[in-house]
């Protein structure tokens, strides 16, 4: 086998190489960009994501099954520093129970160092597009905070969900007092005109 038989071959594919790179460079940009792009999950002036938890009590630690939520958000903030939305809850008032609203406006709170943690591409699931979470504050002022997880999904809802770990039970067997209490539930939003009634 002579040894300049072998070059003309090698020198032809690097010449094809660089183009065919440049064009798979820019093919895989242009998905990335379309993934990426969740600016159409942004709420304009007047439009509100609303909704309510989910039922099944094995879903649900700490809140009723007739909380609901409603949520404000400017996708494109989501990997900023500052808050990309709001949250609210309420919850109808129940045989002479008063109303209830865990959060009221709660910003939507980066935590900064989350950004360089594995944990901000958090992913779970199929049909969601991008999963971020965020810390919110409680309405009442001596309430422990909690981190609300946001999923926005390929049907064009918006998952949220909000937990605290809470205390755990006291000696005596007593509940920690109500801001203090173990919270998980998840939300199935959907885009409304308004905000959700509340």
């Amino acid at each position: 086998m002579s040894s300049g038989a072998l070059p003309g071959p090698r020198r032809a594919a690097l010449r094809l190489a660089p183009p065919l790179l440049a064009l798979a460079g820019a093919m895989a940009a242009g998905g990335a960009a379309g993934c990426d792009d969740v600016s159409r999950f942004s709420t304009t002036e007047g439009e509100s994501y609303c909704g309510a938890i989910t039922l099944g009590g094995a879903f649900r630690a700490g809140l009723s099954p007739r909380v609901q939520m409603r949520l404000t958000l400017d996708a494109d903030a989501l990997d900023g520093p500052e808050p990309p939305g709001a949250l609210w809850t309420y919850e109808a008032p129940d045989a002479g129970a008063p109303e209830r609203r865990l959060l009221d406006g709660a910003p939507l709170r980066p935590i900064a160092a989350l950004a360089h943690d594995p944990l901000s591409r958090l992913e779970f699931g199929e049909g969601r597009e991008r999963n971020a979470i965020y810390a919110v504050s409680a309405a009442a002022p001596d309430a422990e905070p909690l981190l609300a997880i946001l999923s926005l999904r390929t049907d064009e809802s918006v998952e949220v969900r909000l937990l605290r770990p809470g205390e755990a039970p006291l000696p005596s067997g007593e509940a920690p007092a109500a801001g203090q209490r173990q919270v998980f539930g998840n939300f199935r939003l959907t885009r409304r005109t308004g905000t959700c009634g509340f």
